[in-house]
Formats: structure tokens, sequence, C-alpha cells
């Protein structure tokens, strides 16, 4: 929710990820030490690059396990790189400079596939590549937005997406998450296991 840049600042995404959390370890009995929160200023480029490829993630994931990597943050369209690429913004990330700063989606599941022994996989996504970039939207650009199916490359790995290329995801207006979030915790409480 808190970038090095204020005026990308979201109210919800830290609330999402902390609720998000809290669901895996109080209700569907993930081991604490199994899931890493990573908040605001935690949330940096490198750091996350760093525990997902090489300081946590490998080290903790069996070729058995189950791995489930959430994120809720901004997104950039397609529109906004040279080659056409999609970002995830970090805390620290520069909208004007996502190639340097940002985290490409492709670079993302390449790291996963590269760093770690499981092939099952599920990427949950609440970050949009087409909102106008309002403090309720989670976009940069009104532009299209990354294809889920490219994203999702080999067996056993799944990305679930708050939205379409046509779409933004947006903050609850009334109750403090994500409209995407609130819905996917509601939807795996009512369903159970």
């Amino acid at each position: 929710s808190k970038y090095a840049k204020p005026e990308l600042n979201l109210k919800y995404s830290d609330q999402d990820a902390k609720d998000f959390y809290d669901y895996l370890v109080n209700e569907a009995h993930f081991a604490k030490d199994h899931v890493k929160l990573m908040l605001n200023e935690q949330a940096t480029q490198k750091a996350i690059l760093s525990e997902m490829g090489s300081k946590w993630l490998p080290r903790i994931v069996a070729p058995d396990d189950l791995l489930l990597v959430f994120i809720s943050s901004h997104g950039s369209s397609s529109q906004m790189d040279i080659q056409g690429s999609n970002y995830i913004v970090a805390h620290d990330t520069d909208p004007d400079d996502l190639f340097a700063t940002g985290i490409e989606m492709q670079q993302l599941v390449q790291v996963i596939k590269a760093r770690v022994r499981s092939d099952r996989v599920v990427l949950v996504l609440d970050a949009c590549h087409s909102g106008a970039a309002k403090a309720s939207s989670k976009g940069l650009a009104r532009q299209a937005n990354y294809d889920a199916a490219v994203i999702a490359q080999g067996t056993g790995q799944l990305v679930i997406a708050s939205s379409l290329p046509t779409q933004a995801s947006w903050e609850h207006k009334g109750l403090p998450n994500s409209v995407f979030t609130r819905s996917l915790i509601e939807g795996l409480r009512s369903n159970g296991n």
C-alpha cells in the first residue's frame, strides 16, 4: 500500500496481504514458517526477487509441495513497455523505468520455474494492467494487460488473476480490502478445503 513514490499509494493492498496470510495460517492450516508476508517497505524489487529466487522460497519448497504466491499491488499495462511486457509494481518501482525497477511478469514465472523444485504452483494476482491510475484502482495506465494463459507456462501451474485484459481491479469502497481479495477469501471460507 505504501510506495517510495507516494502518488502510487493504495489503501488496502497491505491489508489484502495480511488477510490472505491470516486465512492461510489460521484457517487453511498452512505452517506459519512456510508463509512469508512482505509488506510496504519490505517489498522492494530486490527483496522480492531475492526471497523468491535464492534466500527463502527455493530453500523451503519440496518437490511435492503446493506453492502459492499471492500478490496485491499495482500492475502495468503492456503499452507502458517498449517490448510489451507487464510488470508488478514493488515498493521502490519507478513507473517511468519499469524495466529496471519493476518485476516483469514473465521474469517472476521464470524465477519460480527455474529456482523452485515444485511443479505445483498457483500464482494469485490482485493487480490490474488496465485501469486509470487512481487511489482506488490498481492499474497504472488505461491499456490492455497480460494474458494469464501466457504466464502459466507448463504443467501444474495456475494463474488466478483479478481482471481480464480489458478490466481494472478495484479496492472496495466500504471494506478494507480489494474487491477481488475479499471475494477470494470469502469463497475459500464458504467452500472449505
